[in-house]
């Protein structure tokens, strides 16, 4: 059946609901502009379209050891869980490439575009609380919970019901326009948003790009991502050490991956445009550096391999890298070390055969280096 169009719906709306969404739409409009966000929109909080979905991945063991993604289920079936008055979802998309808040201690490491920023969860939380002061001036009787990335809300989903983007195959959310390189964060209110928003067209169709690119096979066709292959995954969130079937094929991406986002032909004329000429190679699995950069990287390493976990957490504090703390960052260094064979960083390796949790990723490394 084909839908009414909004202008027709319109005409059998309560005028006090249009008149409304018509306010909420202007206060929208101008938190946009103030604070500079790309996409912003709101819709009621409803079930989530995809819980179903998102239960079966768990249930399939795909998320890792990422527990917390189970613990949330609950929530992120029913957020007004959260706070009782909840009604509606206002969602926000803001870019990160070119970096909009570049960090002052240059890393020479390859990482996922989103990393070359200050951490996200900081600057972003600070425009939704200008936002939220924004909004409790024009509606002092409302409640306004805000989430960066941190909270236990499908915030992809809601991103899609407000008609921010469609389900990509590489599981990004993906705006004809804006493409897919942006942060969602979420304004959870008790306003009312009646106006329900036409979902955007997948216009994926039959492009398998981030599917083939993938060095891990960590896509599927049916749009879901195995975490436990997913290079991003291994070099943030897991605790633990790849397997070592998977370490040649994270290459020398020592902080998360961006190729199933940089092949997508809806971000290719922004990154062809904006990324520097040593970085268009986006796609190689193990860039070429010149003998600067490549002296470089192995300086950075250097300083992570002969630096205490503690040292390293003063270090990459205020950035996304500390998620990965100094364990990770290790373990990380290691892998690109042999991937790359930096032979000269041998001698750094060896006193790891003695660690208790990096004690087989340094013996393995020092066979590559061999």
């Amino acid at each position: 059946m084909v839908s009414e169009p909004h202008s027709i719906k319109n005409l059998f709306k309560d005028p006090l609901d249009l008149m409304r969404d018509t306010e909420l739409k202007a206060h929208l409009k101008a938190i946009k502009l103030e604070q500079s966000f790309d996409l912003v929109s709101a819709t009621a909080l409803t079930k989530p379209m995809t819980i179903e979905f998102y239960k079966n991945w768990i249930a399939g063991g795909q998320h890792g050891d990422m527990n917390y993604l189970e613990t949330h289920l609950p929530t992120k079936e029913d957020p007004t869980i959260l706070h009782e008055s909840l009604r509606s979802a206002i969602t926000v998309g803001f870019h990160y490439f070119p970096a909009i808040r570049p960090y002052e201690t240059k890393i020479p490491a390859r990482a996922a575009l989103y990393a070359q920023n200050e951490d996200y969860h900081f600057w972003l939380k600070e425009k939704l609380t200008a936002a939220i002061v924004y909004f409790k001036e024009k509606y002092p009787n409302e409640h306004f919970l805000q989430y960066v990335d941190s909270g236990p809300v499908l915030e992809r989903d809601l991103a899609y019901q407000a008609g921010l983007g469609w389900f990509g195959k590489n599981t990004c959310i993906i705006h004809s326009q804006k493409g897919s390189l942006f942060f969602l964060a979420e304004i959870l209110t008790s306003l009312e948003v009646t106006e329900k928003l036409p979902l955007h067209e997948d216009l994926c169709k039959n492009c398998t790009k981030c599917i083939d690119i993938c060095p891990t096979d960590a896509l599927s066709g049916d749009k879901q991502l195995n975490a436990n292959k997913c290079i991003s995954y291994l070099t943030i969130e897991s605790k633990t050490v790849a397997p070592v079937e998977l370490r040649a094929k994270i290459g020398d991406w020592f902080f998360g991956c961006d190729m199933c986002q940089t092949v997508c032909p809806w971000n290719q004329k922004r990154l062809n445009v904006l990324l520097p000429d040593d970085s268009k190679k986006s796609q190689q699995l193990v860039t070429t550096l010149s003998q600067e950069k490549e002296q470089e990287l192995e300086n950075f390493f250097r300083t992570i391999l002969e630096s205490s976990n503690k040292k390293i957490q003063k270090m990459f504090y205020g950035t996304p890298m500390l998620r990965s703390g100094g364990f990770g960052l290790k373990r990380n260094a290691m892998v690109v070390i042999a991937n790359r064979r930096m032979t000269n960083l041998k001698p750094l390796i060896e006193p790891y055969v003695q660690d208790a949790k990096l004690a087989e990723l340094a013996r393995w490394t020092l066979e590559q280096l061999t």
